[in-house]
């Protein structure tokens, strides 16, 4: 039963129901998918308008406050098991087949990641730490155009985050940038341009501070 509970298949173009479980559904289109069996939610919100959407999320997960707002068809979100998300989070999905896939064991409090434009996609590896007030986007949503040419200036960009990445609070990571796997990114960093492993990247733009570095979790004495 509980299995049948946690997934939810649309067939028909229309289909809204109340909360059950912590989800609330609001789901117009067919072919949509959420399967979640294993994990937990508090305050979960699906918005989905267009066809053959998929939202996976493994085992062990819980979420808390978040909203997946969809448009568009073929997107597929896919958290591998024990994910967290503790205080809240916001992810929007724009056009037609992006991707969002987080690796197992990443948390995250306070989130806000937009994947837009057709085929665009955020990646982000396992164990990653994400802290409060983190903006993660694929593109500007809107067209920048080259007023003699009139070609657009600002393509999309996939954003690909590796392990075990910290990111501080108060963050925002832009359309393009890859950031390698034991890194962290300081309090309050503009990341515009691709960082290697290992490093401490921060600022306004983000440049790197620090390399040949990695962390842990745990506070540990000096």
């Amino acid at each position: 039963m509980a299995s049948i509970r946690k997934q939810l298949i649309t067939f028909g173009r229309w289909l809204l129901l109340g909360e059950r479980d912590g989800v609330r559904r609001s789901i117009r289109g067919k072919g949509n998918l959420f399967q979640a069996d294993g994990a937990s939610f508090s305050n979960l919100e699906l918005d989905i308008a267009g066809d053959d959407n998929h939202i996976l999320i493994g085992p062990g997960s819980h979420f808390n406050n978040v909203h997946f707002r969809v448009r568009g068809s073929g997107h597929r979100i896919e958290f591998d098991p024990n994910c967290r998300i503790s205080r809240g989070g916001i992810f929007w999905f724009e056009d037609e087949g992006c991707i969002l896939q987080v690796g197992p064991n990443t948390s995250m409090v306070e989130v806000h990641i937009a994947v837009t434009e057709p085929g665009s996609k955020v990646i982000i590896g396992e164990d990653c730490m994400f802290a409060n007030d983190i903006d993660i986007r694929t593109g500007d949503t809107h067209a920048v155009i080259d007023a003699r040419t009139g070609e657009r200036l600002n393509e999309a960009g996939d954003v690909i985050i590796g392990n075990h990445v910290w990111i501080a609070p108060h963050v925002v990571v832009l359309k393009g940038v890859h950031i390698g796997e034991n890194s962290v990114v300081a309090t309050g960093s503009i990341v515009t341009k691709s960082c290697g492993s290992g490093v401490i990247i921060g600022g306004n733009p983000a440049s790197e501070l620090k390399s040949g570095i990695s962390w842990k979790r745990e506070r540990l004495k000096g």
